[in-house]
């Protein structure tokens, strides 16, 4: 490994704003493995990856860099190739990047790497230019007020003792089930707001407005 690094930034061959960066502190300080056509765009971001990695059937392999070459017919997604890699190389938190905005199933795909990570006690991220993705269990989580919307939704059968805090709908102990939206389109109205499960599996997305364009 050439970086000693907690953290791993995955870059995916999905649709890329560079705005989707922001989502990442110090990228340079990550361990950044291109999942596939990810390291396109590497390229284009200016970040030089420590590891390359995939079956390159959504770019053309790079022939001027070393890569771990994959069948195209595999169990593992790209993403998923790319999050063991870092979990081999000892990384604790994971920044998904290029992972959402293309092919919808390659998104759910990607939610469900969130859950692996998080099944093992792992940071988990997925980001895009106007979202932030993670999954959370057993747990509490505070995220500072943005503009925009945070929505709930229960990814395992029950969410028992839920409770949110600083939001325009609280909620306190409450149950959200796999097959009822009701955690949809809350805001953060305090400095900060904490959602809360004693008992299950949230995904949880951040919703960020898009800024108005100047005149």
């Amino acid at each position: 490994m050439s970086k000693k690094m907690d953290r791993c930034l995955i870059l995916c061959a999905g649709e890329l704003d560079p705005k989707a960066l922001e989502a990442v502190e110090k990228p340079e300080e990550c361990y950044i493995i291109a999942a596939d056509g990810g390291y396109l765009h590497a390229r284009r971001l200016g970040l030089r990856p420590d590891l390359i990695l995939g079956d390159f059937d959504s770019a053309p392999r790079p022939a001027d860099t070393d890569v771990e070459l994959f069948p195209a017919e595999k169990d593992d997604t790209d993403c998923m190739l790319a999050v063991k890699e870092g979990i081999a190389r000892g990384c604790r938190d994971f920044i998904i990047l290029g992972g959402t905005g293309g092919r919808l199933d390659h998104t759910i795909a990607n939610i469900q790497t969130l859950e692996y990570l998080c099944d093992r006690g792992l940071g988990n991220l997925l980001a895009d230019a106007r979202h932030r993705i993670t999954v959370l269990r057993d747990t509490s989580r505070t995220f500072p007020r943005f503009k925009g919307y945070l929505s709930i939704f229960a990814l395992s059968p029950r969410g028992e003792g839920v409770t949110l805090t600083g939001m325009k709908y609280p909620l306190k102990e409450a149950v959200l089930t796999r097959g009822f939206p009701l955690g949809v389109s809350n805001q953060i109205t305090e400095k900060e707001g904490t959602v809360s499960v004693r008992q299950g599996t949230l995904l949880v997305i951040q919703a960020l407005e898009p800024e108005e364009e100047e005149e």
